[in-house]
């Protein structure tokens, strides 16, 4: 008994040898009672003439799926082994799924995207910037389809300023290949339009197969034209997808990516308007204000401004000098009274006046002393009124100094 199992033991067990032991292969046979639940899992049973395989394939990995199966559909599965421990039921975990007659096809594909990017056509540095406002545009695509009119739609409310050229063509079939070459190779050298869309809506890859033709993806390459690509789903991607300038994951992408919103581009405009305006009411009261200053500047420099200013210089010094002259002239004019008056008060005629006179010699020197004289010398003698030539009759030398003294 102490050497016995659970279930739950047993199973999860054999949950981890299956998937141990069987991961990683390839199983092939029918799709039957095929389920997908809300959360987006695919449910089914893969089977053939003599026995049958519950299936699982998780949101995750069926999402890479180029369409999802139904009933009948004959598909290749890739997953692991395991055993579904709450019910101990075996399955299947798919990894990958490919229809019937795909392996050779996509080997065939993946062989020729190697030859084209080891030719360099898939280069990022090769792919040319898009124009940012084409005026016209090219459109490769069927009449019939709802691809086109979604472009045209798209185009219409984002871009209606620019004209649109259509150059119809199969996109499916065995007829495809050739004329999408035709409508391709007509854009080229018909109205050379500033951007080329090659456009087709949703299919499984046996109808996006006229899109992996290799002479159309050299062209696509050697495009004169910007090529922008939108074909089927998201999902989906063909040959001209990797060699085009810029890929979108379905056309009404592909015809956003071409155009500019018209809205936006006028919203901005207004805005640029705005600031460019208020930019240059800015500058223009910057350079008002410098005008107005160097205007000030030269006023201050202007000859005539410098004459009267000058002028008003001179005027001032003028009163100055003027002004300094009448005060020098009554300071000296005083000072002159001042030195009349005493000279005045010095003055011989001034001594002569209250009754004294003067004596000199004939040679006009001042007589200071009797002894200057001798009797019989001849004197003059000034007096104030008049002067009286004398002539010395006596010398009174002792009276003289007597009366010298006295003072």
């Amino acid at each position: 008994m102490n050497n016995s199992l659970t279930v739950s033991q047993l199973n999860a067990q054999a949950r981890q040898l299956l998937e141990q032991g069987l991961s990683q292969l390839w199983v092939e046979g029918e799709v039957s009672n095929f389920t997908a639940s809300s959360a987006g899992h695919w449910y089914f049973t893969l089977k053939d003439a003599q026995a049958q395989l519950p299936c699982v394939m998780f949101t995750g990995r069926n999402g890479l799926v180029v369409r999802q199966p139904i009933n009948g559909d004959q598909v290749q599965l890739k997953g692991s082994v395991s055993l579904y421990e709450d019910r101990g039921q075996f399955q299947l975990l798919a990894e990958a799924m490919r229809f019937s007659g795909e392996g050779d096809w996509l080997a065939r594909l993946e062989a020729l995207k190697k030859k084209l990017a080891a030719e360099g056509l898939f280069a990022i540095e090769r792919k040319r910037t898009l124009p940012k406002m084409p005026l016209t545009l090219g459109v490769v695509s069927s009449l019939q389809g709802a691809a086109l009119q979604d472009v045209l739609q798209v185009l219409q409310r984002r871009w209606p300023l620019a004209q649109v050229f259509i150059y119809p063509a199969l996109v499916q079939g065995a007829d495809a290949p050739a004329s999408l070459r035709r409508a391709f190779a007509l854009a080229q050298y018909h109205g050379n339009p500033d951007v080329l869309l090659l456009v087709r809506g949703g299919g499984n890859l046996e109808d996006l197969q006229a899109f992996n033709d290799e002479t159309l993806a050299r062209m696509v390459a050697a495009s004169a034209i910007p090529v922008i690509t939108g074909i089927g789903h998201e999902t989906d991607f063909t040959l001209v997808d990797f060699v085009a300038d810029q890929r979108a994951s379905t056309p009404s992408v592909a015809a956003e990516t071409a155009s500019p919103d018209a809205v936006n581009l006028r919203q901005q405009l207004a805005k640029s308007a705005q600031s460019l305006q208020l930019a240059m009411m800015q500058r223009w009261r910057s350079e008002q204000q410098r005008l107005d200053y160097l205007t000030q500047r030269l006023n201050t420099q202007h000859p005539q401004q410098r004459l009267q200013q000058t002028q008003q210089k001179l005027q001032i010094l003028v009163k100055k000098l003027q002004q300094s002259m009448t005060n020098q002239q009554q300071i000296r004019h005083l000072k002159l009274q001042q030195q009349a008056t005493r000279l005045h008060t010095l003055s011989p005629l001034n001594t002569l006046n209250r009754g004294y006179a003067l004596a000199e010699t004939q040679d006009q020197q001042l007589l200071h002393s009797a002894q200057q004289v001798q009797k019989g010398d001849s004197i003059r003698i000034w007096l104030a009124q008049g002067a009286l030539d004398c002539t010395v009759d006596t010398v009174a030398v002792a009276a003289i100094r007597s009366a010298t003294e006295n003072i």
